[in-house]
């Protein structure tokens, strides 16, 4: 299979769903931590906005935003079909997308209210961060099916601290603007790592069900 995942990471996804899960509950029943680290993170950010980090933060925020993670996807899957690779480039795109719903749910359940200063275009419920979680669905995505595939060593070590850098500053932009409290990031990282290793786990089912079953599919790479 061209998408696979080690037992270790089917471990390290289940602690991870579990976390985030813990987090939703402390948050939605309102206890004290981890609000309380929450908004001391949140009083420090306020005190250190300047005109220079709005700037590299409304471009670490835009390299995150939920439209512009799917246009990733988008280019990924093209790459993916041009290479005649079409499962997976299904797969990518079913992730992301039922990944964006699964966390509209989990928002509406939560419900929490954005932290104080935040933009007026940031109105929704603040847990978790859809940017940061479709940032990291993508960031996932790409350590486990394209990073893999490439040969080159310094290569793999480049896009992987590329991706670290990206999705930190994605995080800090956040936090920075007051769209979102600490936690609110942390747990939209554990969520996303959780629903891309699910996804992958489910992706020989998928994979082997479109080859025997559609047509165009049948001699396609899996």
């Amino acid at each position: 299979m061209i998408i696979s995942i080690t037992n270790k990471q089917s471990r390290q996804a289940i602690i991870s769903g579990i976390v985030a899960i813990v987090l939703a509950v402390l948050i939605k029943f309102h206890v004290i931590f981890p609000t309380i680290i929450d908004n001391i993170i949140h009083s420090w950010f306020t005190n250190i906005q300047t005109g220079y980090g709005d700037v590299v933060m409304a471009i670490a925020t835009f390299v995150g935003n939920p439209v512009v993670d799917v246009v990733y996807i988008l280019i990924l899957a093209g790459v993916l079909i041009i290479a005649k690779l079409h499962i997976p480039a299904i797969w990518i795109v079913a992730t992301i997308l039922s990944g964006d719903i699964f966390l509209a749910i989990v928002r509406a359940i939560v419900g929490r209210t954005r932290p104080v200063g935040h933009l007026l275009s940031d109105s929704s419920s603040s847990f978790p961060s859809p940017h940061v979680f479709g940032l990291f669905i993508v960031i996932f995505i790409i350590a486990i099916l394209v990073t893999p595939n490439i040969n080159s060593t310094y290569t793999q070590i480049l896009i992987n601290w590329i991706s670290i850098i990206i999705g930190l500053m994605t995080i800090l932009s956040r936090i920075y603007f007051n769209a979102h409290f600490l936690s609110d990031t942390v747990a939209a990282v554990l969520f996303a790592y959780s629903w891309v290793i699910l996804s992958a786990a489910l992706y020989p089912k998928l994979a082997v069900f479109l080859q025997n079953h559609i047509a165009i599919f049948k001699h396609d790479e899996i």
